[in-house]
């Protein structure tokens, strides 16, 4: 293929920024195709926090909304720390503020409403110079591909999370000129008729869209878009993995990694349930408790790198006795693709939570126990002959995960051979996918 003019300019749209490795993994495998297709084409970001992204794969990157707290990103426990309300010598002063407020009858509504107000003005003025930059970013863009991950969803911030982002954006791609490419997405949950009317409308106006499994597919379908609805198999399988840096070598026991996710946590989880929480923390802490006195070794390893590492926290805490055991091996800090990788590669067999944790084990050949909080991860897990090895987050027992695992374990031989050879469709198809796209610029 004869090289390509340097001018060419190829967006890439996802929702990372935010410390999930899963979307950076999404993100990564789609700048390397790009570049792989499109040789010498400039790979234009569009993310929600372009500093992170700029750092992380070196690539120019604007923002997909305008700056503020997202729903997917609660505060560190440092931040939460340092806040100014909890600083020495200041406490107390808010405090009797905060009293002489609520003494007076009517004040507190009306200081919340004229807050609101006042926001609600800020944003007005602010929401139109956003767009007309981001339009002014967009003109020249060929192609933005929306790269992956589950953002056909309104379960984290609503129809003005992810859906409003979706349409305006893709309304900005129209008045630019720019076709826009949806690439093995993610569906549900679709609560609002708000959200459903934004979809509706992004999906019929796109170039190219496609699933990243069969229930996302069909739900799309269900919500009444026209067309056809192909799945493909998630972008992360056409990701070149890094490499994994050294480490010191465990002799003598099985690695088991262990991959949590902050279920039903107020800190994360859109819906706080602290006792279902607590629950899934307990019954992980019995079955890492079982772990360690059958003779194997324990590594959890968080994909968000924020929320996850509170969770492996409160395990380790609730475990009787053996949570600073020696054969809890001491976790290397995660913030990179490369981090998680390096760290997965450390195990024999993993049990992990999240869609991402369970799909780059995967990659790396190792069988996986997953504890699901979402169709799609079973989806995955059947993808590779791993059906069987699919229990429920909402209702498992610490007993059905001990003997699930055993059969893993027993079986570990050929369920390896068997995802090793479930590998090669996977990419190939994706190749397909990616000749289909970069065809629509003329590649």
């Amino acid at each position: 293929m004869a090289p390509v003019e340097s001018s060419r300019r190829i967006g890439v749209f996802s929702h990372g920024g935010i410390l999930n490795l899963g979307d950076e993994a999404l993100l990564a495998a789609v700048i390397q195709n790009v570049r792989s297709w499109v040789p010498g084409a400039v790979v234009v970001g569009f993310t929600i926090n372009p500093d992170d992204t700029r750092e992380r794969h070196g690539i120019q990157c604007f923002p997909i909304r305008r700056r503020g707290r997202t729903p997917q990103s609660p505060p560190s426990p440092s931040a939460a720390a340092s806040r100014p309300s909890e600083l020495p010598g200041k406490t107390g002063a808010i405090e009797r503020m905060k009293d002489l407020v609520k003494g007076i009858p009517g004040l507190r509504a009306l200081i919340l409403g004229l807050r609101r107000f006042a926001q609600g003005v800020v944003a007005g003025f602010a929401e139109p110079k956003f767009l007309f930059d981001s339009y002014r970013r967009l003109k020249g863009v060929e192609l933005l591909l929306v790269a992956g991950s589950q953002q056909l969803s309104d379960g984290y911030g609503g129809p003005f999370g992810f859906p409003f982002t979706l349409y305006k954006w893709t309304l900005l791609s129209r008045i630019s000129g720019t076709k826009v490419a949806i690439l093995s997405v993610g569906a549900g949950p679709i609560h609002s008729p708000l959200s459903k009317f934004f979809f509706t409308r992004v999906l019929n106006a796109v170039s190219y869209r496609s699933y990243r499994d069969a229930f996302s597919s069909r739900l799309v379908q269900d919500m009444g878009v026209k067309g056809s609805h192909p799945v493909f198999p998630d972008l992360v399988y056409s990701l070149q993995l890094p490499a994994p840096s050294p480490a010191p070598e465990i002799t003598g026991r099985v690695v088991v990694g262990t991959n949590p996710v902050p279920f039903f946590d107020g800190r994360y989880w859109a819906t706080s349930d602290p006792e279902r929480y607590q629950d899934y923390v307990d019954k992980f802490a019995r079955f890492t408790e079982w772990l360690v006195k059958s003779g194997h070794s324990v590594l959890f390893f968080p994909t968000q790198a924020r929320a996850d590492v509170l969770t492996i926290h409160d395990i380790r805490k609730a475990m009787n006795g053996v949570g600073d055991s020696p054969q809890l091996l001491p976790e290397r800090p995660i913030q990179t693709l490369e981090d998680l990788v390096s760290e997965i590669a450390r195990t024999d067999l993993v049990v992990a939570n999240r869609y991402h944790g369970i799909l780059i084990s995967l990659i790396m050949n190792k069988p996986v126990l997953g504890v699901n909080y979402h169709e799609k991860s079973r989806a995955i897990l059947a993808q590779v002959g791993l059906a069987d090895y699919a229990l429920s987050i909402s209702d498992f027992k610490t007993e059905d995960l001990v003997e699930r695992f055993r059969a893993l374990e027993e079986n570990a031989p050929a369920l390896r051979k068997g995802i090793a050879e479930s590998m090669a469709p996977l990419r190939k198809a994706l190749q397909e996918q990616y000749g289909t796209v970069f065809g629509l610029i003329g590649e």
